[in-house]
């Protein structure tokens, strides 16, 4: 039965926590939108889409809120406590300081059992809807794949560069240049218009009118030197020209670049498991491979350097002995097996390059699994640990030292994550393992935390630590007096 102490304890908490989540959701989100903004804004989407779009791919930041917001609320709620004496009268009361952080520490873990629940099950589908949002604009806005001041390369064989975009959808396009890719023997041509006017025609064509520029046209494909010295500059001008040109792979382009690599962000822990397991034990079967490959190489390639030298001279049987050789052979045969092992290596190393980006793919999705989606829900238990013996140990509440503490706190477990995170991706360390390590070395720090508060030590107080040296100064200042005093 939850006692009226309880209900206090949980209600002191509860205020902190949803101002400091609030606060630290809009600071988050806001950050993310003026990131992002610049890639949706004038580009024909109305306020809702970019509110939809954002708010799907806001929650994202949750993960990372929470358990800050954790850590800030305990310590808060804590040292507000030791602040106004109501964690001495708790205690002078006979409760301990476990039983007043029973409540808080029931709540922290159904609170992390929702937040796996939230990163198991809904972020996939809303990062999923995000992504499906965004091929959706790619799709029906095709001039959102056209940046200002760049050249498009994709539309092979042209080159299209705009100076300005405006209008409806980007369609009204200022300083238009547009070069048709080819080599030097082929026939050339460039378009230069002031305005431009592109409309959809569906999803994979376009078509553009340009007004007001010219065309560089050079014919000289089949025209030998002579012919092309004599052959005049060739510009049309023109007031209004209609172009038609195929966009779908420079959608499609577009499209792969949004997926490429993400699929496994849209996955649950159960589906993660299982598509882990399938590429490992494809990627051992194709390394096992590339390895009886290689050794195909050396010992039966094509191109054996080994099997190149002549062997008529000797009249014993392949392979004989290597003291019956002269030196001249001995010589052959070792520069052979060099450049064989050579030959090898370099076949051996083309393929390194691959197996270590399959490897970094493979611990990219093992990270997410573990540390995105299960590990920061133990870390709101950990963090919890830390923040509420922190705040009784400090005894201020408010937004001053426990706002700072929480953070020094939070970047050092951040930093830690980011830097076992790149080991792992490096195949440094087992990626299982760098998922969890801020965690396990944090949850000691907290269990510490807990048993000092518990015994009402002062930890913070800096003369507790410098006993040790003052009185082994002491010591020798003592002596020092009593030889002196001996000749007094």
């Amino acid at each position: 039965m939850i006692k009226k102490l309880d209900w206090y304890i949980i209600r002191t908490f509860f205020g902190p926590f949803l101002f400091i989540f609030s606060v630290l959701m809009f600071i988050f989100v806001i950050q993310f939108a003026f990131n992002q903004m610049d890639k949706f804004l004038g580009k024909g989407l109305n306020l809702w889409d970019i509110s939809k779009l954002l708010y799907y791919l806001g929650l994202d930041v949750i993960r990372l809120v929470l358990p800050l917001t954790i850590l800030l609320s305990s310590i808060m709620t804590f040292g507000g406590f030791g602040e106004r004496y109501e964690l001495a009268a708790m205690k002078s009361a006979g409760i301990s300081l476990a039983r007043i952080m029973y409540p808080l520490f029931s709540l922290i873990i159904l609170i992390a059992i929702w937040l796996f629940y939230f990163c198991n099950t809904t972020l996939p589908e809303n990062q999923r809807r995000a992504r499906n949002m965004l091929i959706n604009i790619a799709q029906t806005r095709p001039a959102l794949n056209f940046e200002e001041g760049r050249f498009i390369k994709e539309m092979n064989p042209l080159s299209i560069k705009i100076g300005k975009k405006s209008g409806k959808n980007d369609s009204e396009w200022d300083q238009v240049f547009i070069h048709k890719n080819a080599s030097p023997f082929e026939d050339q041509q460039t378009i230069i218009a002031d305005k431009g006017n592109i409309v959809s025609k569906d999803n994979h064509y376009l078509k553009i009118e340009l007004y007001n520029g010219f065309i560089y046209q050079d014919n000289i494909r089949g025209k030998n030197y002579n012919e092309l010295k004599k052959q005049p500059g060739n510009a049309i001008k023109f007031d209004t020209l209609t172009q038609y040109y195929d966009i779908s792979d420079l959608i499609k382009k577009s499209l792969d670049k949004q997926s490429e690599g993400d699929n496994f962000r849209y996955k649950s822990v159960s589906e993660l498991s299982t598509y882990i397991d399938s590429i490992q034990t494809s990627n051992t079967a194709y390394f096992k491979e590339i390895g009886e490959n290689g050794l195909k190489i050396i010992l039966l390639g094509q191109n054996n350097q080994l099997d190149s030298l002549d062997y008529s001279i000797y009249n014993e049987t392949y392979p004989f002995e290597w003291s019956n050789l002269d030196d001249l052979t001995k010589y052959n045969l070792v520069k052979a097996a060099i450049e064989q092992v050579k030959i090898s290596k370099h076949e051996l190393s083309s393929k390194a390059t691959e197996m270590k980006a399959i490897e970094k793919f493979v611990a990219k999705m093992i990270i997410w699994q573990q540390k995105n989606i299960i590990s920061y829900s133990i870390t709101c238990i950990v963090f919890f640990l830390i923040g509420a013996p922190l705040g009784s140990i400090i005894r201020k509440g408010g937004v001053g030292l426990p706002v700072v503490v929480a953070i020094i706190i939070f970047i050092i477990f951040y930093i830690l994550g980011l830097y076992m995170e790149n080991l792992a991706k490096n195949q440094v360390i087992n990626p299982y393992w760098a998922s969890w390590i801020p965690n396990a070395l944090f949850l000691p720090v907290g269990i510490f935390l807990t048993i000092k508060s518990m015994k009402d030590s002062e930890l913070f107080d800096v003369d507790n630590y410098l006993k040790p040296f003052k009185k082994f100064i002491n010591k020798f200042i003592k002596q020092k007096n009593l030889e002196h005093s001996r000749y007094q």
